[in-house]
């Protein structure tokens, strides 16, 4: 395991943490070749605006007017857009690092998004930042439990980091969790973060290649 980043019990209290990185399972060599095939784009078809006519009647009856009533978005709802945001906008910077490095980029994957998840949502629970939390699976565990059948996988996470770009610095700075982020041979991307009662938000991405 390399040691990167600030370990737990060394770094000052207060300060953003990284833990060590977690060893990556089966995964592809960090120095696969980047790969010469486009990333596939997704074409749409945008219909046209069609005009439908309508013949009035003589006598057009009046139309009530319309009470809409807005909904006020409840706590729960706002926080679930917050996280939601900040997990489009992780993988935006991690496909970025990806195309400069010259490798392909990951796609957003729903079972391996669904033990990030997961993962944060314990570590947010216990307020404690680990790869593995007493009880809890290994991260390789956790993503097969999804349903995720893979033949590489690797774990990023981190505490304290308040944005998007602030977490993707703190791990672009640190040899083994930048390593993980730009591993070629990585497909499928899987993030997740969760505010503890605390305030403090914990951050893991998942990596993973399908067998």
């Amino acid at each position: 395991m390399a040691a990167t980043g600030a370990v737990v019990d060394e770094a000052p209290t207060g300060e953003p943490l990284l833990t060590e990185v977690e060893p990556s399972a089966g995964a592809p060599s960090p120095a696969a070749s980047p790969s010469s095939q486009p990333s596939p784009s997704v074409t749409s078809a945008t219909p046209r605006p069609t005009r439908t006519a309508t013949k009035p009647s003589k006598r057009p009856s009046p139309t009530p007017a319309k009470t809409t009533k807005t909904a006020t978005p409840t706590k729960s709802s706002t926080a679930a857009t917050g996280e939601s945001a900040r997990v489009t906008e992780v993988i935006r910077l991690v496909n970025v690092e990806r195309k400069a490095a010259g490798c392909g980029a990951l796609t957003g994957e729903k079972r391996l998004h669904a033990a990030a998840q997961k993962h944060s949502d314990l570590q947010a629970e216990k307020n404690t930042m680990s790869h593995q939390l007493p009880g809890e699976a290994s991260m390789g565990d956790r993503v097969t439990a999804e349903g995720y059948r893979w033949g590489g996988v690797a774990e990023n996470v981190a505490a304290g980091y308040t944005t998007p770009a602030a977490v993707m610095d703190g791990w672009m700075n640190s040899p083994g969790h930048k390593a993980n982020i730009l591993n070629c041979g990585y497909k499928h991307i899987g993030v997740g973060v969760k505010k503890s009662s605390e305030g403090t938000l914990y951050w893991t991405q998942n990596f993973a290649s399908p067998l």
